[in-house]
């Protein structure tokens, strides 16, 4: 008799993977899998009458490579649902941990407007914004920007360009025009 060590983390089921499981049987997850279904219908549907085709008298090679054609997207779907539930059950990313609960020292009443740096501001149809206090100091975060926002562009524009610069008074002449 052969004993099979099961690691820790797989023991037994939970209720988070009965969930992932259930989302499968969800109105937007049927109506993946009746798109599937209908897309190998048809492609197998296709592929039989491409090969058929192919192998009549009038058939020629290219209708047989088209029947093959058929069956690899027929393929090709099945993999990606595979892969769309596989997903589903098991996603690759794990689940983001929930945001710690806010200390003591942040909870702020709203009988204490003196402790936050936001002021109340009436706007269109009597909407009500927080809008920060004049005599608020100025905190900006440190946010991390990719390069390619920040790198500014090459000028490739000279200003004393008389192409351009005849080119931008033809097309406001053009506009001009077209709107009168």
């Amino acid at each position: 008799m052969t004993y099979h060590r099961i690691p820790p983390g797989r023991v037994g089921g939970s209720v988070r993977d009965v969930r992932r499981v259930l989302k499968l049987f969800s109105p937007a997850w049927l109506l993946r899998h009746l798109l599937a279904l209908g897309l190998i219908a048809f492609f197998i549907y296709m592929g039989r009458w491409q090969w058929t085709k192919g192998e009549s008298s009038h058939g020629t090679l290219q209708n047989l490579f088209y029947g093959i054609e058929w069956w690899i997207f027929t393929a090709f779907v099945l993999y990606l649902w595979g892969k769309m539930i596989g997903e589903e059950i098991r996603p690759s990313q794990p689940n983001p941990a929930p945001a710690a609960e806010p200390g003591p020292e942040a909870a702020v009443t709203a009988a204490d407007p003196a402790a936050t740096d936001l002021r109340p501001v009436t706007g269109l149809a009597g909407a009500t914004t927080a809008v920060a206090r004049a005599d608020a100091p100025l905190v900006f975060a440190a946010v991390a920007v990719p390069a390619s926002l920040t790198a500014t562009p090459a000028d490739d524009e000279d200003p004393e360009d008389e192409d351009l610069a005849a080119y931008n008074a033809y097309l406001a002449n053009l506009r001009t025009r077209d709107s009168a």
